[in-house]
């Protein structure tokens, strides 16, 4: 493994400024490249999940704004921000306004501690590598259910309201089964490293993917990111068929917009989680210097899996919703966290 990162290469081209703005601009720069990848990685999220859609139903999809479409959801984002934003009369103007702030401000922030590998020259291009990378991703991850709730209360509408209600109810339920499979990950890679809540650790420990050793566990939190990301069968909290669209029922333009980028990058943020805790991340054949390859193949198949998932199955009951997490994926997480321990102990991982 290479010490050299993207931000150290960044500086060094950049350090004739002085040690104060060579590390300034370094980090702007960082900051606008992982702005500039999520951004595409959204667009181009959306174009695959339309025509991939279009496919399944024996339908073209988008064809007309460049060849095959490509060029549509540009086309898409310029009608969104060029649409007039309606406001509710009701409403709580400030914790509506800044309600789509905080999705999005949530997703970005948790791209930029996944761990994505080794380029050629530039290294290490994770943009932050905390001992406790783990922590903040999930902590960020957190921030994101904050404006789903914000946008249900504020908007002073009854569809919203409960929208916001069952988004709630949705993130209890599964995300502490999701949590407890993340802890026994962590208590797998402790026993060989000192660094466990570090993702790239995590990563460059796993001489067999986790998700081999705990298929338990890469089930649960298959599960939860699913019901996390908020699409069928757990799309309770939009559930256009019974909510109009739920929490973001009252919204226009391009708050809107920030909510739907919310969803997919949900999508492919959960499919590069998974990745790395189970599926050894940038590990592959020749070496670190393709390692990068590795982790979007691996994401890309997860994203085309969690698209089949959204595209077949019908949204489930709010009662059986509710009992699959506390009932079924809870004992599963702890079933396996327990046989985790077990393993680590007994094979001396």
């Amino acid at each position: 493994m290479t010490s050299m990162t993207i931000l150290l290469r960044l500086y060094s081209v950049l350090k004739g400024a002085g040690p104060f703005w060579g590390h300034a601009i370094s980090y702007v720069i960082m900051a606008i490249i992982m702005l500039i990848f999520v951004a595409i990685a959204l667009v181009g999220m959306i174009y695959l999940f339309r025509k991939y859609m279009a496919r399944l139903q024996r339908r073209i999809g988008p064809n007309r704004v460049g060849k095959f479409g490509i060029f549509q959801l540009i086309a898409d984002a310029l009608k969104l921000v060029g649409k007039e934003n309606i406001f509710p009369g009701g409403r709580d103007d400030l914790p509506y306004k800044i309600a789509p702030m905080f999705v999005i401000f949530g997703l970005f922030a948790a791209f930029t501690v996944l761990p994505y590998g080794f380029f050629p020259y530039f290294g290490n291009i994770t943009v932050t590598n905390s001992s406790v990378s783990i922590i903040l991703l999930f902590a960020f991850i957190a921030i994101m259910p904050i404006g789903e709730v914000l946008a249900g209360v504020s908007s002073r509408n009854k569809y919203a309201l409960i929208g916001a209600l069952r988004a709630v109810a949705k993130d209890v339920s599964f995300e502490v089964p999701m949590m407890l499979s993340v802890i026994a990950v962590v208590l797998m890679s402790s026993a060989r490293t000192t660094s466990a809540l570090n993702l790239q650790s995590i990563v460059e420990t796993q001489f067999i993917p986790f998700g081999i050793i705990e298929p338990l566990g890469i089930f649960v939190f298959f599960v939860s990111m699913v019901a996390r990301a908020s699409y069928a069968p757990f799309d309770l909290g939009e559930s256009e068929s019974e909510l109009v669209s739920g929490f973001s029922t009252e919204y226009t333009g391009m708050r809107f917009g920030i909510f739907y980028m919310g969803l997919f990058g949900s999508i492919f943020l959960g499919s590069l989680v998974l990745s790395n805790l189970y599926l050894g991340g940038y590990s592959g054949p020749f070496g670190t210097t393709v390692g990068w390859v590795w982790l979007m193949v691996k994401s890309l198949i997860l994203v085309f899996i969690f698209f089949t998932i959204w595209l077949s199955m019908p949204r489930m009951r709010v009662d059986k919703f509710m009992n699959f997490g506390w009932k079924y994926l809870l004992p599963i997480a702890f079933v396996n966290l327990v046989l985790s321990g077990f393993i680590a102990l007994g094979l001396g991982w």
